[in-house]
């Protein structure tokens, strides 16, 4: 009996321990997250000391004019943007793997992403020659979002018949490549003014972001997001397998489905203002996995601020690469992502 008491000591021990650890990388992610927050901040071209930075945020009569307008409402919502559109994207895509259990799975390589490019490069191409400008700014995001969620009831549609994940991937892959075709035809048929646009869309942009914007992606999030919190456990259940998830009482399928239009809302809200970026949905789960596990009460705030982080470090990086320039973020996380797709193809492989 003291034998079996003191297992149980030492098991709780190491499970206080084991949830130490978990709660220590959270903080120090945030740590990360808020210094690469103040450095995106800071970097560009006209380069203003995190000091200043501090002093514009929390004491602005301690600075200029000038540093003010450039911190407050020239880098600001940028810097913000980049927060939350990593952290949607992270999200998004480990719900995905979650569901589909397949480390490959994630908004770029399901084709969400594509669609979504397809719909705002149809807005420029019509509201070119239709539209004035300004109903062309709303009409952009909006085609976007209604392109990246109907790729996603045709994906749960087919998934919803065959009831196979490798199904539901592949279906996402062919999504991936048709809207990719229809998207190369209309850029044949742009005009330069027109094609310019478009570009810049597909290669994923957040010089655009206003405050605006992201409210719209804040409160979508604080809405959809703690429907995720509340089936965590549910989740953490799947990752153990359909059969054991079944036998503690889950429905798997309606779990799936669930989860699927809710990461699709994530996805598609993100996508539609600042275009198509690349790997954040298939990189932040896997390192976010690799540190704390599968157990959703963590790999889910893990993975958001992964994600934030990685899109933060991508902009500083984008304004850091071409002086007085910055290239486009997708451009940045492809260099980023391509490394560990090839990873992941090879370690699955194995």
């Amino acid at each position: 009996m003291l034998s079996v008491s003191k297992i149980t000591s030492n098991n709780k021990s190491n499970y206080k321990k084991v949830i130490y650890l978990k709660v220590l990388v959270c903080v120090c992610l945030m740590v990360l997250v808020i210094t690469s927050f103040l450095i995106d901040i800071s970097t560009g071209p006209a380069h203003i000391s995190i000091v200043d930075v501090l002093k514009s945020l929390l004491n602005p009569d301690s600075v200029d004019k000038k540093t003010n307008i450039v911190v407050k409402i020239i880098r600001l919502p940028i810097a913000t943007m980049a927060l939350l559109v990593g952290a949607c994207l992270a999200i998004a895509g480990m719900e995905m793997q979650t569901i589909l259990n397949n480390s490959l799975a994630s908004p770029y390589t399901l084709g969400i992403s594509a669609a979504a490019s397809f719909g705002a490069a149809l807005s420029l191409v019509l509201g070119h020659s239709i539209l004035p400008e300004i109903v062309q700014n709303i009409a952009t995001p909006i085609f976007a979002f209604i392109f990246s969620i109907g790729s996603s009831l045709i994906i749960y549609t087919i998934g919803k018949f065959r009831k196979d994940r490798a199904t539901i991937i592949l279906t996402g892959i062919a999504i991936n490549f048709l809207f990719s075709a229809f998207n190369s035809i209309l850029t044949y048929f742009a005009s330069d003014e027109v094609l310019r646009g478009i570009t810049n869309w597909s290669q994923g942009n957040i010089l655009g972001a206003t405050w605006t914007k992201n409210i719209i992606v804040v409160v979508i999030f604080i809405v959809v997001s703690p429907f995720l919190f509340k089936d965590s456990w549910k989740l953490t259940a799947l990752c153990m397998g359909e059969n054991t998830a079944k036998s503690l009482g889950v429905q798997v399928e309606k779990l799936r489905t669930k989860v699927l239009i809710l990461t699709s809302i994530i996805t598609a809200i993100a996508v539609c203002f600042v275009g198509t970026i690349g790997f954040v949905g298939l990189v932040a789960p896997y390192i976010a996995k690799s540190l704390v596990g599968e157990e959703q009460r963590f790999y889910i705030p893990i993975s958001l601020l992964t994600g934030a982080l990685m899109l933060s470090i991508s902009s500083i990086l984008s304004k850091s690469v071409i002086p007085n320039g910055q290239i486009s973020l997708g451009i940045i996380t492809s260099i980023i992502g391509i490394p560990f797709l090839i990873m992941l193809i090879l370690k699955k492989g194995r």
